[in-house]
């Protein structure tokens, strides 16, 4: 039981408070604009600035999908050491991560420069949809017997 406490779930409690600090102040929309703008008119300087308000924007929400990603992968893999069945173990990992999601929205209310949003917590479980796609269709494919021909 120790050992899967600590080889299991310890890195998605430390992902969780990776996570947590992300969504502090420091990584709000106009702190990171002072790093992926400048990053972007670099990479393509005749961009307008509304292109580069499109794309800071579109680059936030992928770190959303993203970061939500590694969270499902890390929480599946936890939760498939307690549940045999792959069905129950990917549901419980979707409830996890969705109820991950709105708590990180719950403590951006009361962080002074973000903003709760129900749209965010879709971006972070479109994260995890596309993580448990990408499980299921390896677990299909690992299980699967392979024949010889």
């Amino acid at each position: 039981m120790k050992r899967l406490l600590i080889e299991y779930w310890t890195p998605v409690v430390i992902w969780l408070f990776v996570m947590f600090f992300f969504s502090t102040d420091a990584f709000s929309a106009d702190h990171t604009s002072q790093f992926i703008v400048p990053f972007l008119s670099f990479l393509a300087p005749s961009m307008s600035s509304e292109s580069l308000d499109f794309w800071h924007t579109a680059i936030r929400k992928m770190g959303h999908v993203s970061e939500y990603s590694i969270l499902t992968a890390l929480t599946y893999r936890s939760v498939k050491q307690d549940w045999s069945n792959l069905v129950y173990a990917g549901l419980r990992t979707f409830f996890c991560v969705v109820v991950a999601a709105a708590l990180d929205e719950v403590h951006q209310h009361f962080t002074l420069f973000r903003t709760a949003s129900p749209i965010d917590v879709g971006y972070d479980t479109l994260g995890a949809v596309w993580a448990l796609w990408l499980i299921t269709n390896y677990e299909a494919r690992r299980l699967r017997p392979h024949t010889i021909l």
